[in-house]
C-alpha cells in the first residue's frame, strides 16, 4: 500500500515565489522519478500551500492535510520575518507537537526561532542575516558557515537558493539515494555536500560611529598585505592596546587580527577568481609569507582549499545556485 507524505509550504507576504513553486516542482519531479523507477511506488509526496491571511494561517489548497513535512521558504521582499508572528508560531508548534518535521530556508529560520523551536539547537540562516539573528535569538547556536543543519525533527538551510538543498534532503529521508541522484541529474543540480562558507563575503561593519576604529579599518583595507600588528593598529588609533582591542571588537564584531585575516582572505578570493596567479603568489600578495599558513587560514574560512576554490569559482564560474542570495 502506497504511503502519502504530506508536505506543507508555509508562506508569509514577501515569500520567494520561485522557492514555493520550485519546491512544488521538486517534489512532483520526485514523484515522477519514483513512478519511472518503481512502477508501483511505495510512497507519494503531496504538496500544499499555507499562507498568513488576516492574522491567521490558512490552507491555500483545498486538499491540504495535516503535514509530515513543513517548509518555511526564503523571504525576498520586506522584513515581516523580523516582526512577531504569533499565528505562525502557534501553527508551527502545533505541527511540531503532532510529529511533523519543521524546516526553513534562509530568513525562514527567524520564524522557527520565534516559535521557540530552535532554542538550544544549532541552526543556520543566510550569512548576511547573522547579526540580526544573533541579536534576536542569542540562545540559538548559529552556524552561518553551514548550508544545511539537520536534526531528526528540525532542519535549517542557509541562502535563498538553499531551498534546493533542503528539498533534496527532505526527499532523501523517504526515498533511496538512487532516486535523489536521478533527481539531481534531471534538474542539473549538485546533490553533493556544500557549505555556505563557500559563498560568504567579507562585509565589514563601517557604520558604528567610532571614528578612531573606522580610521584603522580604512588603514587595514589599504595596507592589508603589509606586516601589521595590534600595537601598530592601536598607535594608528591613538589608543592603548587594551582599549583599542575592546573598542575594535565592540565596533566590528571581530578582534583586530581576525579582521585582518578576513580582509586578506577576501582579497585572496578575488585574485583566485579573476587571475591566473599561482596560489603561492596569491599568498604572498595578500600578506602571508608562510604559504602553508595561508592555505590553512583560507580553508578554515571558506571550507575549501585555494585550489578547490579556484576550480569552483574562477573564470566567471560563480554559477553555483545560492551565490548571490541574501535573505
Amino acid at each position: 500500500m502506497s504511503q502519502t507524505i504530506n508536505v506543507a509550504i508555509l508562506m508569509i507576504p514577501g515569500t520567494a515565489l520561485s522557492a514555493v513553486y520550485g519546491l512544488i516542482d521538486l517534489f512532483q519531479s520526485a514523484n515522477r522519478i519514483l513512478n519511472e523507477l518503481q512502477h508501483a511506488p511505495d510512497l507519494t509526496f503531496s504538496i500544499s500551500r499555507w499562507q498568513l491571511d488576516a492574522g491567521q494561517v490558512i490552507a491555500v489548497d483545498a486538499d491540504a492535510c495535516s503535514p509530515s513535512l513543513v517548509i518555511v521558504p526564503p523571504v525576498l521582499d520586506g522584513q515581516l520575518y523580523l516582526e512577531p508572528q504569533p499565528a505562525i508560531s502557534s501553527r508551527l508548534n502545533s505541527w511540531h507537537q503532532q510529529g511533523a518535521v519543521i524546516s526553513s530556508a534562509c530568513a525562514g529560520a527567524f520564524l522557527l526561532a520565534q516559535a521557540g523551536l530552535l532554542e538550544g539547537r544549532r541552526a543556520t540562516t543566510h550569512w548576511q542575516l547573522e547579526g540580526a539573528f544573533r541579536y534576536a535569538f542569542p540562545d540559538v547556536e548559529l552556524d552561518t558557515d553551514a548550508l544545511l543543519l539537520v536534526d531528526s525533527d528540525l532542519v535549517t538551510a542557509g541562502g535563498v537558493m538553499s531551498w534546493v538543498d533542503l528539498g533534496l534532503h527532505l526527499i532523501g529521508r523517504y526515498v533511496p539515494p538512487t532516486v535523489v541522484q536521478a533527481l539531481g541529474r534531471f534538474l542539473l543540480v549538485d546533490t553533493g555536500v556544500r557549505q555556505q562558507s563557500y559563498y560568504r563575503s567579507f562585509i565589514p561593519v563601517l557604520d558604528h560611529n567610532d571614528r578612531a576604529i573606522l580610521h584603522v579599518q580604512h588603514h587595514i583595507h589599504r595596507i592589508y598585505a603589509q606586516p601589521l600588528n595590534v600595537a601598530q593598529m592601536a598607535a594608528k588609533a591613538a589608543l592603548t592596546e587594551r582599549t583599542f582591542i575592546r573598542r575594535f571588537q565592540k565596533a566590528t564584531g571581530l578582534r583586530p587580527a581576525e579582521y585582518l585575516q578576513q580582509q586578506r582572505v577576501h582579497k585572496a578570493r578575488e585574485k583566485l577568481e579573476n587571475t591566473a596567479t599561482t596560489v603561492e603568489q596569491v599568498a604572498w600578495q595578500v600578506g602571508y609569507e608562510d604559504v602553508s599558513a595561508f592555505r590553512r587560514m583560507f580553508q578554515k574560512q571558506t571550507g575549501l582549499t585555494p585550489s578547490q576554490y579556484r576550480e569552483r569559482f574562477a573564470g566567471g564560474g560563480q554559477h553555483e545556485f545560492g551565490l548571490h542570495s541574501w535573505r
